[in-house]
């Protein structure tokens, strides 16, 4: 079976090579890690990976989010971001380009395994993903609705917790059946990754 061949955009030339390095560990040919929007555009032309790791912040005045536009205008790969700090202006940036995926650094590489297996397991094109019957969501209670909601605003259940005056045990158990409604694995991020690709549908 032919390797997986991803591109990795960060700036941070220490944490790329770390991850290049796991990246290779696990069986996936990396690209030249590219530091800026010219060189990610560059690389993306010249190597064709087939699927790219994004940091939002990296050199130059052009962000993470552009080169998602990119791909996304000019190619049906799946891409992920992999970022630290986010605020709500980036976070509507980042929904709008439809991400398989969004990993909030420091992440377990476990995780950032089990979502690139799954970006190639079953990520379909655009082409035809659209010409399938939108599934049916489940049944979700009012409250359930608003936790979506604020997931997608980029809220943290503490957060969440003091806007509406519960316990974090009660938004981590919404969060719970949510998940459990879903059928979405026992991984880090797994339902703010679900948010980012369903937005549409959910019409949040």
């Amino acid at each position: 079976m032919k390797q997986k061949r991803i591109l990795v955009v960060e700036d941070n030339l220490e944490v790329a090579e770390c991850l290049c390095e796991s990246l290779q560990s696990s069986g996936y040919e990396t690209c030249p890690v590219a530091r800026s929007y010219d060189e990610a555009i560059s690389y993306f032309k010249t190597y064709s990976p087939d699927l790219v790791t994004l940091d939002i912040h990296i050199e130059g005045e052009r962000s993470g989010i552009d080169v998602a536009r990119y791909i996304k205008q000019n190619s049906n790969i799946p891409f992920i971001y992999l970022s630290g700090s986010i605020d709500n202006a980036s976070i509507s940036q980042v929904k709008a380009t439809s991400p398989f995926a969004f990993l909030i650094k420091p992440y377990e590489f476990f995780s950032l395994e089990t979502t690139l297996y799954s970006a190639f397991k079953n990520y379909k094109p655009l082409v035809e993903t659209s010409k399938t019957e939108t599934k049916k969501l489940p049944e979700f209670t009012p409250m359930e609705k608003i936790i979506l909601k604020e997931i997608a605003n980029g809220c943290t259940s503490k957060k969440m917790a003091s806007m509406f005056d519960l316990s974090g045990s009660t938004i981590k158990n919404h969060r719970h059946n949510i998940c459990v409604k879903l059928k979405l694995p026992r991984t880090t991020h797994s339902l703010l990754n679900w948010v980012l690709q369903n937005k549409n549908q959910l019409k949040i």
